[in-house]
């Protein structure tokens, strides 16, 4: 307790009932958590199996985990410490049969339910409205995370409202005959089992007397749902969370069930932690400076011991090539270690061009969120194989591993299989035991299909005893996938065979933790997010978007893309709702830098293949001059660099005309158009690059005399 400040000590002492600790950033959340799960054990006798806590990611609650154990001084932790997702899977995989449904079902993740997605629209008649999947599939996850379902019934006032909901029917009858859930399933359906099975409600209250939520601005309806029904007996909720940082609202997040806690629970205590214990207060001071724009707050202002510091920097660049030239200069010069630096961006696009700066100047890098290691094809392949074991019933894994590797089994028989399983209205797998003797069908499609499920038998009867690692070897070798990888045309087929390689290596390690079988290993790896794989020592950059970089903190943090459209998105200009999630969004990320932070905006930004000016953000704008410290883009040695050509000069530019712009050096123009002040070129360099700037504003030099 000695460590603890007078804020943090007053909410871990806090009694029983209700409780809100309100937590700022860096101000120590974490630390009261653990602090009030060691009290609740060590002295107030509570027994730890009694304790849930709950949390957003897996890389938090492993965290929260070895600190509680590393406090008790035990190698395992009884109390259960995890994500709401992985509560929900927990739930269910007791007490799923009270809803009428199979214990070992699979788990859909986005690449599976955009398969299934796709097949169920192609497979749509021609009178409904054409939709695309991933619309298709927000729409069904908005509801759901609602804790809503469509009215069928009800008369339809757009075109696509009629198919989104028979897509909804479909896509649930599909779910339903595979024996799998998606991930808001596992949110979903366990209020539905607490709310019509009083019983195994009154079971997991009696089992949880106390709950400990983290991030709660983060739950959306049905998070807020479990932890409202868990807690109504014995009123022990202890949530952690701010307002401030609520930037969810686009997968469900509401931030009313924060605002409005001591409305939802009766007799609500609430502590305010607002000493920060990571940044400087120059880069606080210009954090608070952008949030306390905001309406929806309770009310914090961040403060912290570190006085002393360099003010947050902000850097107007010509374009996004030149933004990038700058941040890479920026770092190297910097002194900072490559993993204690990140790159923070709106959107995932941004990062190509930083990538490639990075790779010019040979510095390492990471990118969070690019294609996870376990949504490779080889893996996934490796993995619907697993599927099959413990869930028979999964239709997408036979779809997606029967041919693979190749064994014969065309499209036309392929169909045939399907069509004569929709008949039945049974599994696959099961239609593929029957046809064996089937002499409609090819005999070396019948030859395939029998060998195919000898296979899948055989693996289930291994699966018993053998070790995970010795299953996905016999995997291997019974089907020759390390040959098929090696003699297939792909020229990535060595990566490809090195991915497989560490596969095994991620079973080894499983294995080493005997914490359960096939079915438990394929739950923990569908509870997987981008964040959980990125590893904190890889000596490199990490180039994340906003959202990602959520719980983090760096020595170093560049944000770029300032500029309205990009930071506050383009979707939210429209709404103060919205505005103000964008707003949260800059806070939050301008709050993981702990020494510097650098924000940049570019004059000129290629957007859908045409290149048009931007306006700097209006959350530049609301920092006061003196907390931001703006940085020229002028270079010794470089007097012309941002001296824009005059109007006389402008008027002269025509087809051919050679010029040298600052940032990308020589070139000529292909044409313009407009004048004036809307005078625009567009200019091919010698780089091969092709852009087009406002010849007003551009730092172009006219190289006399001189033309293509």
């Amino acid at each position: 307790m000695s460590a603890l400040n007078d804020a943090q000590q007053e909410a871990v002492t806090a009694g029983d009932g209700p409780a809100l600790v309100l937590a700022g950033a860096g101000s120590g959340k974490t630390r009261v958590i653990v602090e009030r799960i060691i009290r609740l054990i060590e002295e107030r006798g509570v027994d730890p199996r009694s304790i849930l806590a709950l949390t957003f990611t897996n890389r938090a609650a492993n965290e929260m985990r070895a600190r509680v154990m590393g406090r008790l001084g035990v190698d395992r932790l009884a109390s259960w410490v995890g994500t709401f997702h992985g509560f929900g899977l927990f739930v269910l995989r007791r007490d799923m049969d009270r809803l009428g449904r199979e214990k070992t079902f699979t788990i859909f993740d986005d690449a599976d339910q955009l398969s299934l997605m796709k097949r169920l629209i192609k497979d749509l008649s021609a009178h409904f409205t054409t939709v695309s999947p991933r619309d298709a599939l927000e729409w069904i996850s908005a509801l759901k995370q609602k804790l809503a379902e469509p009215d069928l019934a009800a008369p339809c006032n757009v075109a696509q409202e009629k198919t989104y909901r028979e897509l909804w029917v479909r896509y649930h009858r599909l779910l339903l005959n595979a024996s799998a859930v998606d991930f808001d399933d596992l949110l979903a359906l366990p209020v539905r089992l607490f709310e019509q099975h009083p019983d195994v409600l009154a079971k997991y209250q009696r089992r949880y007397c106390h709950v400990l939520i983290d991030e709660y601005q983060d739950t959306n309806r049905a998070q807020y749902q479990i932890a409202k029904l868990l807690t109504q007996s014995h009123k022990n909720i202890f949530a952690v969370g701010d307002e401030d940082q609520s930037i969810y609202s686009w997968r469900g997040a509401e931030i009313r069930n924060i605002l409005d806690f001591e409305k939802d629970f009766e007799g609500a205590r609430v502590f305010r932690l607002e000493q920060n214990y990571r940044s400087t207060q120059p880069i606080l001071d210009a954090a608070n400076a952008v949030v306390e724009n905001n309406e929806d707050r309770l009310g914090k202002t961040l403060w912290t011991a570190r006085r002393e510091g360099e003010p947050a920097r902000f850097y107007l660049a010509a374009d996004a090539v030149d933004e990038a030239r700058f941040v890479i200069e920026d770092f190297a010069s910097s002194g900072v270690a490559p993993r204690d630096a990140a790159i923070l961006y709106r959107t995932n696009g941004q990062s190509r061009v930083l990538e490639e700066a990075f790779r010019r100047k040979g510095i390492a890098y990471v990118v969070v969120g690019g294609v996870r290691f376990y949504g490779r094809k080889e893996i996934k392949d490796l993995l619907c194989y697993l599927r099959l074991l413990v869930n028979p019933a999964d239709d997408d894994a036979v779809r997606r591993v029967l041919n693979v590797p190749p064994r014969g089994i065309g499209n036309v028989s392929m169909e045939r299989i399907e069509e004569y399983a929709a008949v039945r209205g049974v599994p696959l797998l099961q239609v593929l035991r029957e046809i064996e003797h089937d002499h409609s069908l090819q005999a070396r499609t019948r030859e395939s299909t029998s060998a195919f499920v000898r296979l899948i038998d055989d693996l289930t009867l291994a699966s018993k005893a053998s070790s995970l690692e010795k299953l996905v070897e016999s995997i291997l070798e019974k089907t020759g996938y390390r040959d098929f990888t090696r003699e297939s045309d792909e020229k990535d087929f060595r990566s490809r065979l090195e991915n497989v390689d560490e596969f095994l290596s991620a079973c080894k390690e499983f294995d080493k933790k005997k914490s359960g079988g096939v079915i438990e290993f394929l739950q923990e790896l569908a509870l997987f997010s981008d964040v959980d794989e990125w590893d904190a020592d890889t000596p490199a950059v990490t180039l994340m978007t906003c959202h990602s970089a959520k719980g983090l903190e760096f020595e170093s943090v560049y944000l770029v893309g300032m500029e309205e459209g990009l930071l506050p998105h383009a979707t939210a200009m429209h709404s103060d709702r919205e505005l103000e999630e964008e707003r949260r969004l800059c806070y939050v990320a301008m709050t993981r830098a702990r020494t510097r932070l650098v924000l940049t905006a570019a004059e000129s930004r290629i957007m859908y293949g045409e290149s048009e000016q931007r306006a700097i953000s209006r959350f530049i704008q609301e920092i006061p001059g003196a907390l931001l410290r703006r940085v020229s883009r002028q270079r010794p040695g470089t007097k012309h660099e941002r001296t824009p050509l005059s109007d006389a000069k402008a008027g002269a530019l025509r087809l051919g005309t050679r010029v040298r712009h600052a940032t990308f050096g020589e070139g000529y123009v292909l044409f313009t158009s407009g004048s004036g002040a809307t005078l625009r070129a567009r200019i091919r360099f010698k780089t091969g690059r092709v852009s087009t700037f406002m010849v007003g504003k551009a730092p172009l030099e006219i190289l006399e005399g001189k033309k293509r």
